[in-house]
């Protein structure tokens, strides 16, 4: 696994400087596989947009690198622990989402998100009888619409 991590971070640290911007990839182990992790002094530019641009690192790299045999774990990149305080935020928003579909009995749909983000909002709800999530539309313009049930 290491040495596919190495290759990974390689490739990002070229992207990155090819780029011109002020960014260093890092190898960091965890219990699922590996992250990369990406610091430096252009990390607004990489989390600008919804980290935009971080997303599509990472979806590019798991396109290329998720091709090796025998290699099918996720390899996820984060920046300042980015993606855990998006995963809270994400959460919340999904809990105040619910509850306004609760009392008002009204569907509720979230602007376009990416897979992950998604997921992450099926997930908080999934245990809540009192309403249901689905996922709606067709690529980028794919949302999640609470329902009450």
């Amino acid at each position: 696994m290491h040495d596919i991590g190495a290759e990974v971070v390689d490739f990002t640290n070229q992207i990155l400087s090819a780029g011109g911007l002020d960014l260093t990839a890092e190898f960091e182990s965890t219990e699922d596989g590996f992250k990369v992790q990406i610091r430096g002094d252009d990390v607004a530019v990489l989390l600008a947009r919804n980290a935009e641009m971080l997303d599509a690192i990472e979806y590019v790299c798991n396109r290329i690198f998720n091709r090796e045999p025998g290699h099918d774990n996720r390899i996820v990149f984060d920046s300042g622990n980015y993606r855990a305080r998006r995963e809270k935020e994400l959460r919340l928003m999904a809990e105040k989402a619910a509850e306004k579909v609760r009392t008002s009995h009204v569907p509720f749909s979230f602007d376009p998100m990416s897979p992950n983000e998604r997921r992450i909002i099926h997930l908080a709800l999934v245990s809540d009888d009192s309403v249901r999530t689905e996922s709606l539309g067709d690529g980028i313009d794919r949302k999640v619409t609470i329902y009450p049930v």
